[in-house]
């Protein structure tokens, strides 16, 4: 029956969002760019000397976007474009009078310099969209953004760009190859945009005018590149990426010893926007490092994604689901049950539209067996149906254990979602329905999510209401439940228990014409959890002011209030855990940041009121010192003060990070992180050393140097090491 409900209101849904979909047509008709081939060669220097800019036409006339939405930007910006067969050109001028500010010469480090990028929509989704981008200096950012992911930097690919800085600015030359576009070439028309970063007046502008309220690079409000001719299909489109690396590596009680390993990718545009990704024996080696964090919820955490093969159109997959419940989150491949990293043997995915309104995603990984590990094949389908904004999708997941080349019957888990998204035009109004399932043995019933909610937004309301109801038996083996699973410290276990979530947000902000501020925002936040028979177990709200200052400081300031019937003993200490009963605390906090446009910039946090039955103290600082353009050199501490009643017992837990980046040349990088969390024990060092020989090729050294803190006999406690490697890795992109 609940399954029949579904289907019911997902047609209805689907019948509503075709009836109200409309063409997004004004900003399409008033900002046209006409592009026209060329036969002259570009040579891509960034000097813009070549006949071909002479003739094309120029877009200019930019909309300031941040701090406010306002006609004529100033300073003034021209961009041209061009094509050949293999190329899609693009010309900028950046007038400016003062000096150049570049934060960081890493790549896709690209809002906190002085930059500007391209949005291409070329399926003209209105909703997906392509990005290239570069500092003033010629560092490179290329990013994807979705409507549930929105930007993603992760994804990376090959292309030429150039910079030349001058008296009166700066000039670029870019060269993108269609081969790494996805676009069809029946299309005269794409959705394209450009958004410029300007530091020392901390604006950003828009060629369209993108509406106040919205990100600039949203591709709703893109205008149009008209071509005289579209750009035809690609053939040959293939890259394979092979690696080899080496290393010495030392395990805990075990002997140094050499390691040797060989692999590939490869990527196959089967068309201009459908594209396969194959690996062979995936190395991780030269990934940057996690970032830990201090944890004082009762629930796990996950962090994001950083291994190369699951980044590009990584949102096919991910973005299903909502903050808490993710059906597919791909750091799951690749671990075992106790969350410890297994051998990837292969992996294949194949992603892109089938058309202009429906987009797919097949992927397939296979994972080794270990010791008290079976191998794992994890299989993923998803397919989406665009109508304008608003959309259907559908994913079908698949994991199954094998012992060698046997199916292990009683070891699987499969999951089915299907999501639909009605959104205006404009982009102001929202409104979602989700439905997830699963299936394990002996978890038939009660194994549904359910979840539906609306979202308002101008320029100075938001507005977002949801509820999701979650059953005790869905179970998400390649993705990420946030909260269901709940610690009993008395058992030492973890008990699985179903809840309803409601939460609620309301904001206003307000931006100044003219003066210091830049915008206020007050918002209040509140989000309850109920029980399966609707008895609370939490309810959360927090009321929040904000300032952000036209020199990018800011101040906030918010106030929290808890109530918590605590359903098992939990423990903050090492001492005897808080009994399951209900506690009620509030709690300040106030948080600032510094101009980070300056050569030293400050942060700071400090938390103070009630938690659970006893007393929380946060205390946060960081600095960072930059030499523009090649370093930067960053510290931060926390401090977080626990104390409970009488036997309850008080606890210190202590985090220090320490960064270092320095970057010879835009090809030549170096970065060191340094960090120590007392709450997990770890103490860890990572040097990595990168130098980019060739476009999108590279050569990794890369020193790590961890250690755990624990009592060793008989000497008492200390830190003892875990495991240390240098490894060198190179990649080269053919």
């Amino acid at each position: 029956m609940k399954i029949h409900s579904l289907l019911l209101f997902f047609s209805c849904f689907f019948a509503f969002a075709n009836a109200q979909e409309k063409d997004l047509s004004d900003l399409r008709a008033s900002f046209r760019y006409h592009i026209a081939e060329t036969k002259e060669e570009i040579k891509v220097d960034g000097i813009l000397d070549e006949s071909t800019w002479d003739k094309a036409n120029i877009g200019t006339d930019f909309w300031q976007k941040i701090p406010y939405f306002a006609e004529g930007a100033d300073p003034k910006t021209e961009v041209m474009l061009a094509y050949d067969e293999q190329f899609l050109y693009v010309g900028a001028r950046c007038f400016q009078n003062a000096d150049i500010t570049i934060m960081s010469m890493k790549r896709d480090e690209y809002w906190n310099n002085d930059g500007i990028a391209i949005i291409l929509d070329p399926l003209n989704t209105k909703t997906n969209s392509m990005m290239f981008g570069t500092s003033a200096v010629g560092v490179q950012w290329d990013a994807t953004m979705s409507p549930n992911s929105g930007v993603s930097e992760d994804w990376s690919n090959k292309w030429y760009v150039e910079t030349q800085v001058n008296d009166d600015g700066w000039t670029a030359e870019f060269a993108i190859p269609f081969k790494i576009l996805r676009y069809d070439q029946n299309f005269k028309e794409w959705g394209m945009n450009f958004v410029r970063n300007l530091q020392y007046c901390n604006e950003f502008h828009n060629w369209t005018a993108v509406p106040e309220g919205f990100w600039p690079p949203n591709p709703a409000f893109a205008g149009s590149l008209v071509w005289d001719t579209p750009p035809a299909k690609q053939s040959g489109n293939y890259n394979l990426i092979p690696y080899v690396s080496t290393g010495l590596r030392k395990a805990r009680d075990e002997d140094a010893q050499w390691d040797k390993e060989l692999g590939i990718d490869a990527k196959w545009a089967m068309t201009s926007s459908l594209n396969l990704d194959l690996t062979v024996n995936p190395d991780f080696s030269n990934v940057e490092v996690d970032e830990l964090v201090t944890n004082l919820t009762r629930f796990n955490i996950f962090l994001p994604e950083r291994r190369t093969f699951f980044l590009e159109s990584a949102d096919v997959f991910a973005n299903f689901g909502t903050g808490e419940v993710k059906p597919f989150f791909s750091r799951k491949i690749g671990l075992n049950e106790d969350l410890e990293a297994v051998p990837i043997v292969y992996g294949a995915r194949l992603t892109g539209n089938v058309s202009s309104d429906v987009r797919i995603g097949v992927m397939n990984v296979h994972s080794a067996s270990v010791e008290g590990s079976f191998a794992q094949n994890q299989s993923a389908l998803a397919m989406k149906k665009q109508f304008g904004r608003s959309y259907i999708q559908g994913m079908f997941l698949n994991r199954q254990a094998f012992e060698q080349a046997e199916i292990i019957s009683k070891d699987y888990s499969r999951n089915l979602s299907l999501e639909g998204l009605y959104q205006t035009d404009d982009g102001q109004w929202q409104l979602w329905t989700q439905g997830h399932g699963s299936l394990k043995p002996d978890y038939s019933s009660d194994n549904l999510v359910l979840n539906g909610g609306f979202k308002f937004r101008n320029a100075n309301w938001t507005f977002v209401s949801d509820f999701t109801n979650f059953q005790e038996n869905y179970y998400a083996d390649m993705g990420f439940n946030a909260r269901v699973g709940n610690y009993d410290a008395e058992r030492d276990t973890v008990i699985r228990v179903p809840y309803k979530a409601t939460y609620a947000y309301a904001e206003y902000q307000v931006r100044p014409r003219e003066g210091y501020v830049q915008n206020h925002r007050v918002g209040w936040e509140n989000i309850l959890y109920n029980n399966e028979d609707w008895s609370r177990n939490e309810l959360s709200s927090r009321l929040f002011y904000n300032l952000t200052s036209r020199h990018t400081s800011e101040f906030n300031l918010s106030m929290h209030y808890r109530d918590v019937d605590l359903l098992f003993p939990f423990s903050f200490t090492d001492n005897t855990p808080l009994p399951a009963e209900n506690y009620r605390f509030l709690g300040a906090q106030f948080r600032m940041s510094t101009d980070r446009r300056r050569a030293l910039s400050l942060e700071g946090l400090f938390r103070f009121g009630g938690f659970f039955n006893g007393q929380l103290t946060r205390y946060r600082f960081g600095m960072n010192y930059r030499v523009q353009p090649w370093g930067n050199f960053s510290l931060a501490f926390e401090r977080n003060d626990l104390s409970f009643p009488g036997e309850y017992g008080e606890s210190q837990i202590l985090a220090l990070l320490s960064k270092l980046e320095i970057g010879f040349t835009k090809n030549l990088l170096w970065t060191n992180l340094f960090q120590y969390v007392d709450q997990s024990d770890f103490l860890g060092i990572n040097s990595r050393l990168q130098w980019r020989f060739s476009p999108m090729s590279d050569i990794f050294l890369v020193y790590i140097d961890n250690y755990q803190y624990e009592e060793i006999i008989p000497t008492g406690t200390g830190f003892r090491s875990e495991n240390r490697a240098l490894v060198l890795k190179v990649n080269y992109w053919y």
